[in-house]
C-alpha cells in the first residue's frame, strides 16, 4: 500500500458525498439543509441555515471550486461562514485561512481495478484469508457458507439481528435505508449466511459510472472462523469487476475525529487497500 497527495487523487475518481446524486438528494431530505450544484450539476456542496435567513454555514467538500458569495448567493445565501476542503487544488485564494479545528473525515483509501485478479494486490493476510473462505464456501460445503445479494428488508432484519459492537448501530440502518430508498439501482446490499442465519453483511453505493463506495457493515463473531467479512469484500470486487466499475473505495478510515472502537474495522479494510490519501487542509472565512 501506498500513500499518495492528494493532488495526485486519479481525476476520474470522485467523493461520492460531494457527486452522488443519490447523496445530494439524501442531504435535500435534511431540515435546513440545501445541495447548492456546481460545475454543470457534476459536484455539489451545501448550505445550512444557522440563523432563519439571516445568516448560513456553507461547506464544499473535497471540491476544487473556491466558494465566493456571488456563487453562494442564488441559493439563498446572505451571510456566514463557509468551510473548504480542497479536492486536488494545493493554491488557495487570499482571503482563506486554515481550520484547526476538525470538521470533516481526513483519511481515505481506494483501488483501482482491472481484472478478475485483483486479489493479487491485496496484503498476504487478505489473500490467506479469502482462500480459506472460498475453500469452505465451495458449492454443497457442510456448512452452506454463501453469499446472497438481498433486498433491503432482508438487508436489515440480517444487521438487527446479527450481534454486533456497533455505538450508532440504529443510525447506519437509518442511513442505509434513506440511501437505498433513493434510489435501490445505485445500492447492492449483500448478507453471508452459515446455513439459514445470517453472520456478516455488507452495502455498497454505485456512483459515478465508475466507482463503488462502502456504506455500511456489519460481522458478528461467528462469522470470523471462516472469513466471512473477507468473503464479503471478495463478492463486492469480483462483481465489481463484472459491473465494469474501475473504483472501489472504502470512504473512511479512522482519524482524529473517529472513535477508538473504529481501528479494528480500519485494520481490516487496510487489507485491501492500494492507495491512501488524507485530506487534511480546510480553511474558512466569513463572507
Amino acid at each position: 500500500m501506498s500513500i499518495i497527495h492528494r493532488s495526485q487523487f486519479p481525476e476520474d475518481h470522485t467523493y461520492y458525498r460531494s457527486t452522488s446524486p443519490v447523496y445530494g438528494t439524501y442531504l435535500d431530505g435534511h431540515h435546513f439543509i440545501r445541495s447548492i450544484p456546481l460545475d454543470w450539476g457534476a459536484r455539489f456542496g451545501w448550505m445550512k441555515r444557522i440563523f432563519w435567513k439571516y445568516m448560513q454555514l456553507a461547506k464544499f467538500d473535497r471540491i476544487d471550486t473556491e466558494p465566493t458569495k456571488e456563487l453562494l448567493a442564488p441559493h439563498g445565501f446572505t451571510r456566514g461562514f463557509v468551510i473548504w476542503i480542497p479536492f486536488r487544488r494545493t493554491e488557495i485564494p487570499v482571503g482563506w485561512h486554515k481550520l484547526m479545528i476538525g470538521t470533516h473525515f481526513t483519511r481515505t483509501g481506494f483501488v483501482e481495478i482491472e481484472n478478475q485478479e485483483y486479489h493479487k494486490r491485496w496484503n498476504e493476510r487478505a489473500r490467506r484469508a479469502r482462500k480459506k473462505f472460498l475453500s469452505l464456501a465451495q458449492e454443497g460445503n457442510q456448512e452452506n457458507i454463501h453469499i446472497e445479494l438481498v433486498d433491503e428488508e432482508t438487508f436489515v432484519r440480517a444487521f438487527q439481528t446479527v450481534k454486533v459492537k456497533h455505538m450508532f448501530k440504529s443510525d447506519y440502518i437509518k442511513y442505509y435505508r434513506s440511501m437505498i430508498g433513493i434510489d435501490p439501482r445505485s445500492i447492492r446490499s449483500y448478507v453471508c449466511y452459515r446455513g439459514e442465519t445470517p453472520v456478516a453483511g455488507l452495502a455498497v453505493h454505485d456512483y459515478a459510472g465508475n466507482a463503488s463506495v462502502h456504506l455500511v457493515a456489519f460481522t458478528g463473531k461467528e462469522s470470523h472462523p471462516f472469513q466471512g467479512g473477507t468473503g464479503l469484500m471478495d463478492r463486492w470486487f469480483h462483481d465489481s469487476v463484472d459491473m465494469g466499475i474501475r473504483y472501489i473505495n472504502f470512504d473512511h478510515l479512522r482519524d482524529s475525529s473517529m472513535e477508538s472502537s473504529q481501528q479494528g474495522y480500519t485494520d481490516f479494510k487496510l487489507n485491501f487497500i492500494e492507495k491512501e490519501c488524507y485530506f487534511k487542509e480546510s480553511y474558512f472565512r466569513f463572507l
